[in-house]
């Protein structure tokens, strides 16, 4: 993916990347909170590791609004907010639709909001090799694998000007999306 990357970067672009830290190109980036009510009812959506799938979010649990409002009032969701996982699984990524919300989420996933890329490039980014070989060298040790949000910051993404991460992030897009019409395609 790397090679292609290199490749696309110089079709009609000659600028070089940067090397920049999430830290440093984003607004925040928290965690969710376990809920005191763990029963799943209530009108939020509640969205868990296992509820990111293939890039979507596919939100199954539920939280009162009165939590959601108040003891999981920093890890209310917004739209375009980056989920990426960051105990057990490590590295699903997904992007808040505005369908989903009101969301909210538990501590497994880190919120990633107010960045400085293009949404689709720093999903791509997120799920490459780069941030891949990061995880696997440096998890938290613990009875499961984790990530810190210090961690988290410290990911190093090459960053292509703006009009190449629209370009390269839509093409990878476009790309996910057909490989999930191809699986769902009756065999």
């Amino acid at each position: 993916m790397e090679k292609f990357f290199w490749k696309m970067s110089y079709v009609g672009y000659a600028d070089a990347w940067e090397q920049r830290r999430l830290g440093e190109k984003t607004k925040l980036i928290t965690k969710g909170t376990t809920p005191k009510d763990k029963s799943g009812n209530g009108s939020i959506n509640f969205v868990k590791v296992e509820n990111i799938i293939n890039g979507k979010i596919l939100p199954v649990s539920r939280v009162n609004s009165d939590e959601h409002e108040n003891y999981l009032k920093r890890s209310k969701l917004e739209e375009n907010d980056i989920l990426f996982s960051i105990a057990g699984t490590l590295g699903r990524t997904a992007t808040v639709d505005k369908s989903i919300l009101p969301a909210n989420t538990n501590q497994a996933l880190a919120i990633i909001r107010g960045y400085d890329f293009d949404t689709n490039f720093l999903i791509t980014s997120l799920s490459g090799k780069v941030v891949k070989d990061f995880i696997r060298r440096n998890p938290t040790v613990g009875a499961q694998p984790n990530l810190s949000l210090e961690q988290v910051g410290n990911l190093v993404i090459h960053r292509p000007k703006i009009e190449e991460q629209i370009k390269i992030g839509a093409f990878f897009s476009a790309l996910d999306h057909l490989i999930t019409l191809h699986q769902r395609k009756p065999r």
